[in-house]
């Protein structure tokens, strides 16, 4: 299978899905810190290759219940929030058949902007 594993730049992930047979490749804006598969750059020019699953882990900064407080005390964030909103939902659209997002329990306003909730939460 062929396993894209977006925003990670550890190549853990990856690697964990090679050692298992899988064509996976890491995809990251910074360089990976274990050499093997890894596109640097930006993950959404490379979502129409033809991937057979995608594991994604985008940043939650600004889409995280622990964070939403900041919203209303730095109202620049709102835009942040935009953006990051955006990013997850072009992940979660991406030409892929299985797809994997990884996040902590987003706030109501991130819910509303993604446009849904997720589908299961797993407390380690």
């Amino acid at each position: 299978m062929k396993v894209l594993i977006a925003c990670e730049f550890s190549g853990i992930v990856r690697d964990a899905f090679a050692k298992k047979g899988h064509d996976a490749w890491s995809c990251d804006l910074l360089p990976t810190e274990i050499p093997g598969n890894h596109i640097q750059g930006d993950v959404c020019d490379i979502l129409d290759d033809g991937w057979d699953m995608m594991i994604a882990h985008p940043p939650c900064t600004y889409l995280a219940n622990s964070g939403v407080r900041w919203l209303h005390e730095r109202p620049e964030r709102w835009e942040k929030l935009k953006e990051a909103a955006d990013f997850f939902r072009t992940l979660l659209n991406a030409p892929i058949e299985r797809i994997c997002i990884e996040n902590p329990i987003p706030h109501k306003y991130a819910i509303y902007l993604i446009g849904r909730k997720y589908d299961q939460i797993i407390q380690p």
